[in-house]
């Protein structure tokens, strides 16, 4: 009979306590839910399939056609049959006929080449975008986790500066009563309590907000409870910016992509190039034809078919120049991936070299900060100092406390976007 109690609140514990999410689960979830992802996989093997057809044109063709013909205007006359058969169906207004042939083309100008190779560059290009599509995967939950983070610490910061205001509370009312303090004082106090206070809860809810765009992100139920863990600490990253930029022109999916979409393109003009070529097919068939369901007579014949339209309008002449401006339109546009690769590598480095010095003036500032508070407040401990004096410096060390965590996450937000533009670290 005790079990089922000790049970219940067992369970109770399991459904009131979140779990928390390192940085690693949460990529690797991420990129298992993206919504994003799943439809570039899929354009990636539609590409694919759209490539395998490509082998069609290079393999023999196999036609079977029947159909059944009655003259309305009198007898009719089978003249591709045997002598025989057609001597018995002369006067015959009723007529069968069942034909297979096997052809295959033997020369299309290099139409079969162009869309093989085309067909080709497509399913590399799609795999470029999907490269690129995870690294912005990447770079939003690395960006979501941090900021996410970031705010938690914060409130952490704000927790321990009400303390502290409580602290110097607890402390002026204390001297209030030694008749030391004025009733002034400890209302200065009470004020400055109350406000910290308020800044916490205002720091617990956008850390609230934070953690419901990672689950997001991570498709999580809003009211699943759900937390995040992690040590917020220093990025540790050094490089050139002229090495990241040589590097990304290299690998960049964004290039890749636009590279293989020139390559396509080239072919695409290959292709509309083969219409003023002729079209050489050779044939095997067979056919037979009589008065009968089921014919007998039959004929074999070997054809070689020469196509070539001398006129058909001037379609094929501007289509050509239609697929050399893409190509030219394409080429400029890869040019102009890699100005924007360039500026953007150039100007999210400067960012990061920015965050970085900011922790590094923040850090000193806190430590500064912690100095003065001291001294604030041992004097203000033995009666030396002013109630303003030490609220302040309480006010200036939560201040500089929390723009530090600030700038820490900050930072870190700063190398995911170097290495979202640069792509480095995106496996």
């Amino acid at each position: 009979m005790k079990i089922i109690p000790f049970c219940f609140v067992i369970v109770s514990f399991l459904s009131n306590t979140a779990f928390s999410i390192t940085l690693d689960e949460a990529i690797k979830r991420a990129i298992e839910v993206s919504y994003i992802l799943k439809e570039q996989k899929e354009v990636v093997k539609k590409s694919e399939f759209s490539y395998i057809s490509t082998i069609d044109p290079y393999l023999p063709r196999v036609d079977l056609q029947s159909s059944y013909m009655r003259s309305l205007s009198g007898s009719t006359y089978l003249g591709n049959t045997s002598t025989s058969s057609s001597t018995q169906m002369q006067g015959v207004k009723d007529a069968y006929t069942f034909a297979g042939t096997i052809s295959y083309r033997l020369f299309d100008g290099g139409e079969r080449y162009a869309k093989r190779k085309e067909g080709f560059s497509l399913v590399e290009r799609e795999k470029e975008r999907f490269k690129g599509i995870r690294v912005d995967v990447l770079f939003s939950i690395k960006n979501a986790f941090y900021t996410a983070l970031g705010k938690k610490f914060i409130v952490e910061d704000r927790r321990e500066a009400y303390a502290i205001t409580e602290k110097i509370y607890g402390l002026t009312k204390a001297r209030y009563e030694e008749g030391v303090s004025k009733k002034s004082d400890i209302l200065q106090a009470e004020v400055n309590m109350t406000t910290a206070k308020i800044e916490l809860y205002a720091a617990t809810k956008d850390y609230e907000k934070a953690l419901e765009e990672v689950k997001s992100l991570l498709l999580l139920e809003p009211g699943e409870k759900q937390d995040i863990e992690g040590a917020l600490g220093e990025p540790q990253f050094k490089s050139d910016c002229e090495d990241l930029i040589e590097r990304a022109i290299k690998i960049k999916p964004d290039i890749s992509s636009q590279v293989k979409e020139v390559e396509r393109l080239n072919m695409v003009y290959r292709e509309k190039k083969s219409s003023w070529f002729p079209k050489i097919d050779a044939e095997l068939q067979q056919t037979r034809q009589d008065k009968h369901f089921f014919p007998e007579g039959k004929s074999d014949a070997f054809l070689v078919n020469f196509t070539f339209p001398l006129f058909d309008g001037t379609g094929r002449y501007y289509n050509v120049m239609g697929a050399l401006s893409d190509v030219n339109a394409a080429k400029q546009r890869l040019e102009e991936i890699k100005r924007t690769v360039r500026l953007d590598i150039t100007n999210t480095f400067k960012d990061y070299e920015l965050s970085m010095e900011s922790v590094r003036m923040y850090r000193e500032l806190v430590r500064e900060a912690i100095s003065n508070f001291n001294q604030a407040f041992g004097e203000y401990k033995v009666g030396k100092g002013d109630i303003l004096t030490l609220l302040q410096s309480e006010k200036d060390l939560a201040k500089a406390k929390e723009n530090l965590t600030s700038s820490i996450y900050k930072a870190n937000t700063a190398l995911s976007n170097l290495e979202k533009v640069a792509y480095i670290n995106v496996e």
